[in-house]
């Protein structure tokens, strides 16, 4: 039963942080097309939780080298899905400090709000390949 549990708190956990983080991504969009002229009400501090939150729990998601570990006593067995976590869990901190630093220093700037940007959108990508290479573990391991 605890093998069960264990093998579906991570990708249970993930999927909620991906439709998080997408929440949270089409939001910061919103702040582009306001900064490109656009008539966009810019929802700051739902923003800030959501994207706080989604990449916390990417960061959490380390948890599963816990989880290989534990129950096949290697943790990358799974090949690029173990691979592709380590950028994913650099990306995600990169975007709560870059983030921390803007919602706490609110000003006007143009670097880090563009490095925020991109860095979280390079993760939306890669988490979304994350997911592919998950399903593909999922017939591997839960089949």
């Amino acid at each position: 039963m605890w093998d069960t549990l264990v093998l579906w708190v991570h990708p249970v956990m993930q999927s909620v942080a991906v439709l998080i983080g997408l929440l949270a991504m089409w939001q910061g969009w919103k702040r582009v097309q306001m900064l490109r002229g656009r008539k966009v009400i810019f929802p700051w501090r739902t923003h800030v939780r959501l994207g706080t939150l989604g990449l916390l729990l990417w960061t959490a998601g380390a948890f599963g080298f816990y989880v290989t570990h534990s129950l096949f006593g290697a943790t990358h067995i799974t090949g690029i899905h173990a691979v592709l976590a380590w950028p994913i869990i650099a990306l995600s901190v990169l975007g709560l400090i870059t983030g921390g630093i803007m919602n706490k220093y609110k000003k006007k700037r143009f670097w880090l709000p563009l490095i925020h940007g991109v860095g979280n959108t390079i993760l939306i990508v890669l988490v979304l390949y994350e997911c592919w290479t998950g399903l593909e573990l999922y017939d591997a391991f839960m089949a």
